[in-house]
């Protein structure tokens, strides 16, 4: 019997995204040179659901370790596509879910374009094999972007910033703590120069201290959930996603090559 052996594995994107017609390409899965496998992909449009049903072939001994490699291939690169075109991308893991976000059939979808895909896997590619900590980083962001729980929502941008600012923050001048929030802002600093220029929050010299303050309530438990904390909470996600978005964007962009 062979060790191992190619399977097709299924898997299911949920989200106002679409295809014009059905897709077939091949990428490198990893980057070990002296056995290189690629894997086969098919995209085609979801006719029930919004969203996109794919086709992943793995080489692996066992169906489930099959299925395994392919959610974890497919899944980083919808981290890489999810910030490019700012859609929430739900992959299903063949569970049966109840989300909204899943049963939603939308009137108004992004096309994704092949190229699109195709550099999506590359970037992932990249970041699996050298930047993984940024690869974590675009994962909570994708999280952020379909998470319907509020809270959910605030912690998983703001862990996207954090931990971004926590693995690449230049050093931190003496005198200062050198906790997260000076992270954060020597992050931001790094990009944007002093805090009246940053953008979507010029001026806002509490923001990071303010959100910080937010996160540890939400994260332990501080402060009971009402009516008022969860105002307060979604008052603030439109901008931190924002924040979010335009630092991961930039910090890609500028900070990290090629």
């Amino acid at each position: 019997m062979t060790e191992r052996a190619i399977w097709e594995v299924r898997l299911n994107v949920y989200g106002s995204i679409t295809v014009k017609k059905t897709l077939r390409f091949s990428e490198l899965k990893g980057l070990i040179q002296d056995d290189p496998f690629y894997s086969d992909i098919e995209i085609k449009k979801n006719r029930t659901l919004s969203g996109v049903d794919a086709t992943v072939t793995a080489f692996a001994p066992t169906n489930q370790l099959a299925r395994e490699a392919a959610i974890l291939f497919f899944g980083q690169m919808l981290d890489a596509i999810a910030i490019e075109i700012d859609q929430p991308l739900y992959l299903n893991f063949g569970v049966q879910q109840s989300s909204s976000s899943i049963n939603t059939r939308h009137d108004t979808l992004r096309r994704v374009e092949e190229e699109e895909w195709q550099a999506a896997f590359r970037e992932a590619r990249f970041l699996a094999s050298t930047e993984t900590t940024f690869l974590r980083a675009l994962g909570w962001y994708r999280k952020g972007l379909h998470t319907e729980d509020p809270f959910d929502k605030f912690l998983a941008f703001w862990n996207a910033i954090e931990i971004v600012a926590g693995k690449y923050h230049p050093p931190i001048p003496p005198g200062r703590s050198s906790g997260s929030k000076s992270q954060i802002w020597e992050s931001f600093k790094a990009l944007w120069g002093e805090c009246e220029y940053w953008p979507i929050i010029p001026n806002e010299l509490n923001w990071i201290d303010d959100n910080h303050e937010m996160r540890t309530t939400i994260a332990h438990g501080i402060q009971p959930i009402s009516i008022e904390t969860i105002s307060e909470v979604a008052g603030k996600l439109e901008k931190i996603q924002q924040v979010a978005r335009k630092f991961l964007m930039e910090w890609r962009q500028q900070k990290l090559l090629p």
